[in-house]
């Protein structure tokens, strides 16, 4: 009865035990131990990942009225700064605007100058003051007409220069400058010399100088390691970039279970949009990456032997993840020390035998 008893414990031995090996039995069983390496950041996984571009960076251009394109100066996918000229258009409500505008400013210099006529025949009692009001009522309707022709005729394009000179020399205009309101590259342009174009419809659309966003749907497992705090490396045909989680849908996808998750880009990342392509994301935590033959699994615990001189201890550890050749384990002061690498069947068998 003894007997048994004492060989249930022997074999029960937890591998929190220690032993001791020879330099010979080192040799004889190859054993073999390095350092891990201490890193900051851990993998969450590999995912496939698009990059877009924020919204607030895409700008359409259009005009509120049928027009005729006379010339296109710029194409498709061109540098273009604040300013410069994207095409030139003609149109008869481009016309009629600045005959409007040309006529309200006749007939306010007109009534002004009335009204000061009348303001001194007034003072000298020469007519009546009921004269002088309406007259000063018509140049404030006047004024607000004029106001309202100028605010129109921006809405079609003119610039305060083309509107001075507008009404400086009463001159129209035959084509208004359509002109990149943005510095950017244009992504789309949908005219052509010659064509006419339909109101409100997109003529150009620009994208301005910027940062784009990684967009992905994680699994709900990756997703819930992520916040809106903690720092985050993309990695990308092995270049590291320095991220952090912009936003990540409240619910999951009931079709495949995932979280729509979005990145930011730096500026510099020269990843274009529209690009579609996997992506490594790790997130800020100290760790130790050590070879994945070193790790071990008893029963419902995770070891690996730590050796200090002759003597292999086996320190429990907790994975945070994997991949093929490699794990990465949850920081742990003892991990500074050398780990076996190989044969570590055999001082698990040891300990399990109370050898």
């Amino acid at each position: 009865m003894k007997k048994q008893i004492i060989l249930q414990l022997l074999l029960s031995i937890s591998l929190l035990a220690e032993i001791t090996l020879s330099k010979e039995d080192e040799k004889n069983w190859n054993l073999q131990a390095a350092v891990g390496k201490e890193v900051s950041f851990v993998p969450i996984g590999e995912y496939m990942t698009t990059i877009t571009v924020p919204p607030n960076l895409l700008h359409t251009m259009s005009v509120p009225y049928e027009a005729q394109v006379v010339q296109l100066n710029k194409t498709n996918f061109e540098k273009v700064k604040r300013g410069d000229t994207l095409a030139l258009l003609t149109a008869s409500e481009w016309i009629e605007a600045q005959r409007e505008v040309i006529a309200n400013t006749i007939e306010l210099i007109h009534n002004e100058h009335l009204a000061q006529r009348n303001t001194k025949l007034c003072e000298e009692e020469i007519i009546a003051q009921k004269e002088c009001a309406k007259i000063d009522a018509e140049v404030k309707s006047n004024r607000i007409k004029l106001l309202a022709s100028k605010t129109l005729l921006k809405a079609y394009g003119a610039n305060q220069s083309m509107i001075e000179t507008l009404q400086e020399k009463l001159t129209i205009f035959p084509n208004v400058e359509l002109k990149s309101p943005v510095n950017g590259s244009l992504l789309n342009v949908n005219i052509q010399p010659g064509k006419s174009i339909s109101p409100s419809s997109a003529l150009f659309v620009i994208k301005t100088d910027g940062a784009n966003w990684l967009e992905s749907s994680l699994p709900r497992s990756a997703a819930s390691k992520l916040s809106s705090s903690k720092e985050i490396i993309i990695t990308i045909d092995e270049k590291d970039i320095k991220s952090k989680l912009l936003h990540m849908s409240p619910v999951l996808d009931p079709l495949n279970q995932t979280r729509y998750t979005r990145f930011s880009l730096p500026q510099d990342s020269e990843l274009l949009a529209g690009l579609r392509t996997k992506a490594k994301i790790s997130i800020k935590q100290k760790a130790f990456l050590v070879n994945k033959k070193s790790v071990v699994q008893d029963r419902n615990k995770t070891v690996v032997f730590i050796k200090k001189g002759e003597l292999y201890k086996a320190e429990e550890v907790e994975v945070i993840f994997e991949d093929k050749d490699r794990c990465y384990l949850a920081y742990n002061a003892a991990l500074h020390e050398p780990i076996v690498v190989g044969a570590t069947s055999i001082l698990q068998n040891m300990l399990q035998k109370g050898d």
